[in-house]
């Protein structure tokens, strides 16, 4: 076993000499077989079949589909790539000024007369939901409005408090892909659709 081990390290070392010597007519072996395409390495951007230079944003909230369809035509007539999804969201719809509910609809008309008598003009007993037997003080646009009323009351002696009321809404994004340096001025397309709306433009995650 020894004497084969060494015979076949000498033949390596002979085959070695040998192609060095005749390095000139040795023929390296094809590094692929007959008719198989060699492998290439690819760049990154390739692999992943994007520009890297694409930037992608989401466009919204639009408080309409419609306005959302038409800005999202807008992009892709300018050849870009655009897509709409709705979201579930908590709107505001006005902050009311309130004194809590009480244990009957007698105690809380007893309060009233109280009202009255210190010229409370806006008033009223709610009388169902979670906010029965409450007294009503008014509702308000604005937060601080809201604030400065339900302070204007407890400085009369009542402990007035404001909340936030709030409904479900439906509104709409926009997620859409720029190429390299070609732009879209979308925020100009969303102000002559709807002057009125209020939107943002967020970077986001391609997804084309």
């Amino acid at each position: 076993m020894q004497n084969l081990i060494l015979l076949l390290l000498a033949l390596n070392a002979f085959y070695l000499v040998w192609s060095l010597v005749f390095s000139d007519k040795y023929v390296a072996p094809p590094r692929t077989k007959e008719g198989v395409p060699p492998l290439v390495l690819l760049p990154p951007d390739k692999i992943t079949g994007r520009d890297l230079n694409n930037r992608c944003y989401t466009l919204g909230p639009f408080n309409t589909k419609k306005t959302a369809t038409l800005v999202s035509n807008e992009i892709n007539d300018a050849g870009l790539l655009s897509t709409i999804r709705a979201q579930q969201t908590m709107v505001t719809l006005n902050f009311l000024v309130y004194l809590q509910a009480f244990s009957s609809k007698k105690e809380a008309d007893d309060v009233v007369k109280k009202l009255v008598e210190n010229e409370v003009k806006d008033y009223s007993i709610i009388e169902s939901g979670p906010y029965k037997n409450a007294i009503s003080l008014g509702s308000f646009d604005d937060l601080d409005k809201a604030r400065r009323h339900a302070e204007y009351i407890r400085y009369m002696g009542f402990n007035a408090k404001y909340t936030e009321q709030r409904k479900p809404k439906e509104v709409y994004w926009i997620d859409y892909g720029e190429l390299g340096s070609n732009g879209a001025p979308v925020t100009q397309w969303v102000s002559e659709i709807d002057p009125k709306a209020s939107v943002q433009r967020i970077v986001s995650r391609c997804k084309f």
